[in-house]
C-alpha cells in the first residue's frame, strides 16, 4: 500500500532532528544490544542488495514498518516493502557492491534514531546513493526492527 506523505514526511524528519539536537534527553547513546542489531539490519541490506533477495532486507521492518522514499511516497508493512524491493531488483538487478555508513544514532527508549547513507552500484552502470534517517524499535522479543525509514531528499529531487 503506498502512501502519500511527502508533507508528513518533512515535518516528521524535522521534528526528529531538531528534537535530537536540542534536547539533551535524546542525546542517549545507543545500549550496546540495540547497536548490535541494527549493525546487523544494515548488514542485511548489503547482502541482500548484493544477492538480489529482498525477504532478508524487508525481515529487517516491523510488521507495520514504513519505508519513506526520496519524493514521500511510502510504503507500508513489511510485506508490501518486500514487494517493492523485488519490483526494484526486477528493474535494476542486483548490486555489484553496496555499503551503508552510519553517521550517528541516539537512543530514547525503545527507540534508536539512526542517520546515515547507503549506497549500491549495478552492473547496468547505475548507482544509488541515498541519505537516510531510521527509526529502530526494539520488539517485544527483545530484536530491533525498523519502525520507519525515510530516505532524506538531496538538491536534485524533484
Amino acid at each position: 500500500m503506498k502512501d502519500s506523505c511527502s508533507g508528513a514526511l518533512k515535518v516528521v524528519v524535522t521534528l526528529v532532528l531538531l528534537l535530537s539536537t536540542a534536547s539533551f534527553a535524546w542525546t542517549q547513546t545507543p545500549e550496546p544490544a540495540a547497536r548490535k542489531g541494527i549493525d546487523a539490519g544494515n548488514q542485511a541490506w548489503i547482502d541482500g542488495v548484493k544477492r538480489g533477495e529482498a525477504a532478508p532486507i524487508a525481515a529487517t521492518y516491523a510488521d507495520d514498518g514504513l519505508d519513506c522514499g526520496p519524493t514521500g511516497e511510502c510504503v507500508r508493512g513489511r510485506a508490501a516493502i518486500e514487494q517493492e524491493i523485488k519490483d526494484l531488483f526486477a528493474k535494476r538487478g542486483r548490486a555489484q557492491g553496496a555499503h551503508v555508513s552510519s553517521v550517528g544514532s541516539v537512543q530514547q527508549g525503545d527507540y534508536v534514531y539512526e542517520w546515515g547513507s547507503a549506497e549500491a552500484s549495478f552492473a547496468t552502470g547505475n548507482k544509488l546513493v541515498e541519505r537516510y534517517l531510521t527509526v529502530w524499535h526494539r520488539e517485544a522479543d527483545g530484536s530491533w526492527k525498523i519502525f520507519r525509514n525515510m530516505v532524506i531528499p538531496d538538491d536534485k529531487t524533484p
